[in-house]
């Protein structure tokens, strides 16, 4: 089973990552079916001919029902969108609700599982958004709406996973946006007489749902402040409710899974639950007689388990955790011995089929990580001797209880640690020590007593559930003074982004050097080259490529697909890098500099940025700034001095000067033989007494008076020999005749690749612009059908007529353009390889 399993994940990852097109679907069903007549031949009629190849079949059989899976749900998310899809036209939606709507900002998000859309009959998920208010619906309520559907697609930069993977592999085939709460009509209720199977399935979720509802208002009733939000997340899974603060402190300390409902949060619930419960029924006069305790106790825990997972949000987590405890608890009522290698492969196996995207979830790579590093590497030995006297007899069970706590936190901190570098880009040394302190606190005393605390008051009384709620609010208090204990003082230590290959070797190092480490038989030296081997690969691959990152001498420049607004990366010689945006969105409902620029940064080995640019202060350029200056070093900060009236502005500079970053006039730089210009806008000093020159009137970058925020922009020239790069803001007519008119003093703005300025607006890239410019190559930074209607077709066509190549990062995806002293421009789009759209 652990081998078919690997195997099915294996494709599924294959598939996703090749990006195997739909037409390989009957591919894969001949495949599977080749792979099934060769197992049944193997298995069934005993040929010597195939016994030393008879798990071949098996694995062509696991690999290609993976990607017949992945691929089979990748087909229908797009016959949705052929069928349903049109930007323009909003659809009647008919359908149950699937989730609890989850207040989100101002709004709230939930799943709807339609049934009709206009006059045609589906079975679609779709992910609603309501902008405004939270609707009061339930899972299992009929309701009606009318909205324009859209299919799930995210943004495309290399090195950076795909957002969009998340909503799919929740199962979400389409996206729809509401304005508000009233926008949602009821039709109708479970009447739990004639039950459809839509609506059965929904109840045991309607039922967690008010069930949650009712835990949190006795929350509340308890406790409000720090203390209550923490609950709330650690008890309901409610995310929302941690401040940043407490989570940067849970991540210092390296325990930033406990925040989520995770495995050892249901285990402990499992266990108070059945040993409450079998001890409860032994009390019962001759109860013990008739039936076993234990077997009633244990086939009453599997629903309980599955209730509180529903009613913690159903997290990968839970779910994975919920399924090895099923298993475990059918073994105990059946009397036989449970096998955690396979019951961890059963659960992965039953949520891949569930969702095959699933795979490229964090938590569920994590999950599976730390799960099998504590079944296969720590110790299972028999507890140490115990003896001793007074005291020392007694704290001896303790110590033993810690250390064995210890050394499973530091092996699932080990293994997992190339996984958290992988994703987040990021160490944390203090985590076994966090671990220790956190957990046993949180875990075991705050869950449980708050959890009990809830569910008495909320059935009973407040005065009930008094004494274990203030028992689970003090030790949530006190978790909450360590937690800014670990964010003022643990380290969290920063580092590149490992790619698959290097994640994959050094968490296989690690593995066996701690299984080699900690079972005397396994110690031989070829195991111990096995290990050494892996972490050679990894730790090899890594410098290496930081060596020839720091040895380039191309100039390199990648426009980021960050949605609607602006970023691009540019690495110049000798392994310096520039910034110029951030990119940001009006809401503040995605921040780009922590989903995508600083990914992006990170997987490619950039670690320090010598400029960040900003061309003017609007959130869709400025927003994701702020999380580069707070999580890089940074040799400048360059603006135009326009602040834009946007208060926005004042924070990213108290940043800057917070971090100790210089915030110096643009000036000419050099790296090289490349040349960073700036061209504008430039403001004019009063006259200025030389000893050389004598008197003149100086210039320097600056923001003329009365001009616009769009005409300030922060314009500059990037050169290398005949390559060059115009940035260009978002310049717009009056900006653009200004920096023409300067052509006449002499400066050159020519270049051979332009960013269109503004997104390829109408009051944007003129004819007199584009003759002086005179590009060959133009980039439209932009996001996919934004509701600026972005680029208006009469400036496509101006591109079009003077024969200038468009590339857009909204079909595109991230555009990488390698200049080359001796060649020509090397081009390579993120959604569609060195075959970039574009005429």
């Amino acid at each position: 089973m652990p081998t078919f399993v690997c195997c099915f994940a294996l494709g599924i990852f294959v598939c996703v990552e090749a990006r195997v097109p739909i037409t390989a679907l009957w591919l894969f069903r001949g495949a599977s079916l080749l792979g099934l007549v060769g197992f049944v031949l193997v298995r069934w009629t005993g040929s010597r001919l195939f016994r030393r190849t008879d798990r071949i079949p098996w694995v062509v059989l696991a690999l290609s029902l993976g990607g017949w899976r992945a691929t089979n749900v990748e087909q229908q998310r797009l016959d949705f969108g052929s069928v349903f899809v049109d930007e323009e036209s909003r659809v009647d939606i008919v359908g149950v609700v699937a989730s609890s709507p989850e207040p989100d900002r101002e709004g709230c998000r939930f799943l709807l599982r339609a049934s009709r859309v206009d006059t045609s009959d589906t079975d679609a998920v779709i992910g609603m958004s309501v902008a405004d208010g939270v609707s009061r619906v339930a899972p299992g309520d009929v309701v009606r709406t009318r909205a324009k559907l859209r299919l799930v697609r995210g943004t495309s930069n290399p090195g950076v996973p795909d957002p969009s993977l998340q909503a799919r592999a929740a199962g979400i085939d389409l996206f729809a946006g509401l304005g508000v709460a009233s926008d949602v009509i009821l039709v109708g209720t479970p009447t739990y007489k004639h039950l459809a199977w839509e609506t059965m399935r929904d109840l045991p979720l309607r039922f967690a749902t008010r069930a949650r509802l009712s835990l949190a208002a006795a929350l509340d009733r308890r406790w409000t402040g720090a203390a209550a939000d923490l609950l709330h997340t650690a008890v309901l899974g409610e995310r929302r409710h941690t401040s940043p603060e407490v989570e940067d402190g849970f991540r210092a300390a390296g325990a930033t899974h406990v925040l989520s409902v995770s495995g050892l949060h249901l285990a402990v619930v499992a266990l108070v639950f059945f040993a409450g419960l079998r001890r409860g029924l032994r009390f019962i006069p001759v109860f013990p007689l008739f039936w076993n305790p234990v077997v009633i106790a244990a086939a009453a825990t599997i629903p309980a388990i599955w209730f509180y997972a529903l009613l913690s949000g159903g997290a990968v987590a839970t779910l994975r955790a919920a399924l090895m405890m099923t298993f475990a608890l059918i073994a105990r009522i059946l009397g036989r011995p449970n096998t955690t290698l396979v019951a961890i492969a059963i659960a992965a196996l039953v949520l891949l089929l569930m969702s095959p995207l699933v795979l490229f979830d964090v938590s569920f790579q994590l999950s599976m990580a730390s799960v099998l590093a504590l079944a296969g590497l720590v110790p299972r030995g028999p507890a140490r001797a115990t003896g001793g006297r007074g005291a020392l007899r007694a704290v001896r069970p303790i110590w033993e209880w810690v250390r064995r706590l210890l050394t499973a936190t530091l092996i699932a901190a080990a293994c997992t640690a190339p996984l958290v570098a992988h994703h987040f880009g990021e160490v944390t040394p203090a985590a076994p020590l966090g671990n220790l302190l956190l957990v046993p606190l949180l875990e075991t005393i705050a869950v449980p007593f708050a959890l009990v605390g809830a569910a008495l008051a909320a059935v009973f009384t407040d005065a009930v559930g008094w004494t274990p709620l203030t028992i689970a609010g003090y030790a949530a208090k006190a978790v909450l003074v360590l937690v800014e204990g670990f964010r003022g003082h643990a380290p969290v230590i920063l580092t590149r982004m490992p790619n698959a290959f290097e994640t994959a070797t050094l968490v296989a190092g690690i593995a066996i050097a701690i299984h080699t480490l900690t079972r005397a038989e396994a110690r031989t030296r070829a195991r111990w080259a096995l290990a050494l081997c892996g972490l050679l690969l990894g730790t090899g691959s890594l410098l290496w490529r930081e060596l020839v990152r720091r040895s380039q001498g191309d100039l390199v420049v990648t426009f980021l697909d960050v949605g609607q607004g602006d970023a691009a990366v540019v690495q110049l010689p000798g392994g310096h890098t520039m910034l110029v945006d951030g990119g940001g969105t009006y809401d503040g409902s995605f921040d780009p500099g922590a989903r995508i620029v600083e990914p992006f940064l990170r997987a490619a080995g950039i670690v320090r940025l010598d400029i960040v640019a900003l061309s003017h202060p609007h959130p869709d350029h400025m927003g994701g700034l702020h999380r580069i200056l707070q999580r890089f070093p940074v040799g400048a900060l360059w603006t135009s001095g326009d602040d834009g009236h946007n208060p926005d502005y004042r924070l990213l500079l108290d940043e800057a000067l917070k971090r100790h970053v210089g915030t110096p006039i643009p000036t000419y730089r050099r790296f090289d033989d490349v040349a960073v210009d700036p061209l504008g806008p430039f403001v004019s000093d009063p006259v200025v007494s030389d000893p050389v020159v004598g008197d003149h009137v100086g210039e320097h970058i600056g923001p003329p008076e009365g001009t616009t925020v769009n005409d300030a922009s922060l314009v500059f020239r990037i050169s290398q020999g005949s390559h060059s790069v115009l940035f260009s803001g978002d310049l717009e007519g009056p900006g653009e005749g200004e920096l023409c008119g300067r052509v006449d003093t002499g400066q050159v703005v020519a270049s051979e690749v332009l960013k269109v300025p503004h997104h390829g607006s109408r009051t944007s890239s003129s004819d007199e612009f584009l003759a002086a410019v005179k590009p060959r190559l133009a980039v439209m930074s932009l996001g996919w059908h934004n509701r600026f209607h972005f680029p208006r077709p009469e400036v496509v066509t101006r591109y079009r007529r003077d024969a200038i190549r468009v590339l857009r990062t909204d079909l595109d995806g991230a555009i990488r353009m390698v200049f080359r002293a001796t060649a020509g421009v090397e081009i390579r789009c993120a959604r569609s390889g060195h075959g970039c759209r574009g005429p």
